[in-house]
């Protein structure tokens, strides 16, 4: 299978590679941020999740080593092309460690799903829309989705004002096969990020091929998916991040997804926490019509003084 063939390189690639989902990572001294800036929070899949939200608002960094912990939930609703509205709930639980230049990062979701198509769970528990109108009733899929594994490297050169972050991450088929949540194939990701801090103001863009594994019913499709934004810090403890989102459809029966983003994050003050707002909207039939959703996240170790 086109995925098993693949693992190998993702979990190599894994060993130098991280998200860009982290939050108050050293920045170069001739761009000190004051408390950092988001990078997109969707590098993995272009689509964002009650997972990879709020770590795209916690940047792990430092030479110590440091964890963090997320619980995120997310509501969405739209048509995706059809003549029926399809409602997704999930939430998720996050964890990461960062040591040096290194992160990694897993995510279990619990998903809820009604719809009359068939939509699985992708990478970091982002909905996956793989064919429409399957079904003349709507039916409800719900319970633990599938298990996310990633990890990153970011690089950071003295002499450029830029920091890249090659990422690798996998979707483990841990859900149940009666859950109808689940492919119940892996599906593997590789990518990068970009980002250019100038002060309170800080571009990023990053770029992402995800590898989608088959299912009995259905060839799912190979390709990319993208986002471009900026965050703006408000002091040390707040920023905004507003960004575009694309991800290629996994089969000829769908459309791609184009969708904005918005959200705010905001450290609770003398505690470790951070609180995080987003919503989305969709610009095309591949997408939600509209998603939005809440995280809080927490410090540990070095960090939890913060």
């Amino acid at each position: 299978m086109k995925n098993q063939s693949l693992f190998a390189a993702v979990a190599s690639m894994a060993c130098v590679a991280t998200p860009a989902l982290a939050q108050d990572r050293p920045t170069l001294q001739k761009t000190s941020l004051d408390g950092g800036s988001a990078i997109s929070p969707s590098s993995a899949t272009a689509t964002v999740s009650a997972s990879s939200v709020p770590q795209a608002m916690e940047r792990l960094g430092g030479d110590d080593t440091s964890v963090d912990l997320s619980l995120g939930t997310l509501y969405g609703a739209g048509k995706f092309g059809t003549n029926s509205t399809t409602t997704i709930w999930s939430s998720a639980l996050g964890a990461r460690a960062h040591v040096k230049n290194l992160t990694l990062s897993a995510s279990l979701p619990w998903m809820q799903i009604r719809s009359r198509s068939t939509i699985f769970t992708g990478i970091d528990a982002t909905p996956v829309l793989v064919a429409p109108n399957t079904s003349t009733t709507k039916r409800t899929a719900e319970g633990f989705g599938d298990l996310t594994l990633g990890a990153a490297y970011t690089i950071a050169p003295t002499n450029m004002p830029v920091e890249v972050e090659l990422s690798a991450r996998a979707k483990i088929n841990t859900a149940s096969n009666s859950s109808g949540l689940s492919s119940g194939a892996n599906d593997y990701a590789v990518g990068a990020d970009v980002s250019l801090p100038l002060g309170a103001v800080t571009p990023f863009a990053s770029f992402t091929y995800r590898f989608l594994g088959n299912t009995d019913a259905f060839v799912l499709r190979d390709g990319p998916a993208a986002s471009t934004g900026a965050s703006v810090a408000l002091g040390r403890e707040a920023f905004l991040v507003a960004s575009y989102h694309y991800s290629s459809a996994a089969t000829r029966q769908v459309s791609a997804a184009h969708e904005l983003f918005a959200g705010a994050s905001q450290r609770i003050a003398g505690t470790p926490l951070r609180l995080t707002g987003f919503v989305t909207t969709g610009l095309s039939r591949g997408a939600a019509a509209i998603s939005g959703g809440a995280a809080l996240s927490i410090g540990l170790g070095s960090r939890a003084g913060l």
